[in-house]
């Protein structure tokens, strides 16, 4: 009888789903209070901006790189590399103690994690036939990464938690095994493969950028309605909690028809959080939000992965767009910031994700791109 202890005798979906959880839990911890870090080393609204546009921009690169990689020479070798590359990066944001340093050290962490980020979503499309329960595990990381967050006062205890929990995922990988049975030739610009697919990147990307807008400052603002650090924390905490349980289930729903939905909650929480005049105000907001993504994210992955022989560059494109738009979107939320308040970026972000909503309503379903020849 195997020992139950080994971990190759776990059943597949549990070390598929303890991966995304590990993974997201070493995200949350470093991300959640990265804009407040930046803030005390003596970083300007605009160099938090640049610090998480830095981070943003690699992962875009990083991520569009190595998920049409992915379909050519098979998803271990970029999974197990880029969990492992992270588990590094996240312990050297402790000796990044001014903006500069932490800028590079951020835009580390955002490459390496798009090193593995597509090849895992289409590995686990591959193995289980659906990304819902995969992607609500991510959610619930989040949450604990927020309780974290909660618990470890110390920023370089946080920054060591990231790591530990990526290295622990990187031994998770090592007893998986590759599941497409083919690789698929992709061109080096999937042109078709986007313009087949547009009514769903274009609209998700500007959801993103207003909402990467917002979560640039979104700490701060809470800070100056009246909440406490922790209450940052449990703010954010209460979205994840909310998505773990969604992202179970939006996915036997149609992918168009969750789409719209989130898009039009993502409006409604922007505008609240535009409204909203004590941190308190904000709770019910945050399961709006939780609707938003859970529609969105979970949406868009099974309209692509149901279309696309070339999964791993389909979701490598949307990780792209998720990322360019964190790259963007920072950038206008400290210009705004900046110049006018962080109230107003929250109506500014409101703005650009309606642009998004009804572009979707208008936007035509392309035919499936074929694999380059």
């Amino acid at each position: 009888m195997k020992c139950l202890s080994r971990p190759s005798s776990i059943p597949l979906p549990a070390r598929l789903a303890a991966i995304n959880f590990l993974c997201s839990l070493a995200l949350y911890s470093s991300n959640i209070f990265m804009p407040l870090y930046a803030e005390e080393h003596e970083a300007s609204r605009f160099q938090i901006g640049l610090i998480i546009s830095a981070w943003g921009t690699a992962y875009f690169l990083s991520s569009f790189i190595f998920g049409r990689l992915s379909d050519r020479h098979g998803r271990l070798v970029f999974i197990r590399l880029g969990l492992g590359l992270a588990a590094v990066a996240y312990v050297l944001q402790i000796a990044a103690r001014d903006p500069a340093l932490l800028l590079s050290v951020r835009a580390l962490v955002g490459f390496c994690l798009g090193v593995s980020s597509a090849a895992m979503m289409a590995h686990v499309f591959e193995a289980e036939g659906q990304v819902g329960r995969f992607a609500a595990y991510g959610s619930l990381g989040w949450l604990c990464g927020c309780v974290a967050a909660i618990a470890v006062r110390r920023y370089d205890a946080l920054f060591a938690v990231s790591s530990g929990a990526s290295a622990l995922a990187f031994l998770l990988s090592l007893t998986l095994r590759e599941e497409g049975g083919r690789t698929v030739k992709v061109s080096a610009f999937p042109l078709r493969l986007i313009l087949s697919n547009i009514k769903v990147y274009l609209p998700f990307f500007l959801r993103c950028l207003g909402s990467y807008a917002i979560w640039t400052v979104f700490p701060l603002f809470l800070v100056e309605i009246g909440a406490t650090r922790s209450w940052v924390a449990i703010l954010d905490g209460i979205n994840m909690a909310f998505q773990f349980f969604l992202m179970r289930y939006v996915e036997r729903f149609s992918p168009g028809r969750t789409l719209t939905i989130g898009l039009a909650a993502s409006v409604i929480f922007c505008a609240g959080y535009g409204l909203a005049t004590h941190y308190l105000q904000i709770i019910p907001l945050e399961v709006v939000v939780a609707v938003s993504w859970s529609c969105l994210w979970v949406g868009a992955l099974s309209f692509l992965m149901k279309r696309s022989v070339e999964r791993g560059t389909a979701a490598g494109l949307l990780y792209s767009i998720t990322y360019l738009s964190s790259s963007l979107g920072p950038l206008i939320g400290g210009v705004v910031a900046g110049h006018w308040s962080y109230r107003a970026v929250m109506f500014v972000g409101g703005g650009i994700t309606l642009a998004g909503l009804l572009l979707s309503l208008v936007l035509p379903v392309g035919e499936p791109a074929a694999p380059a020849e």
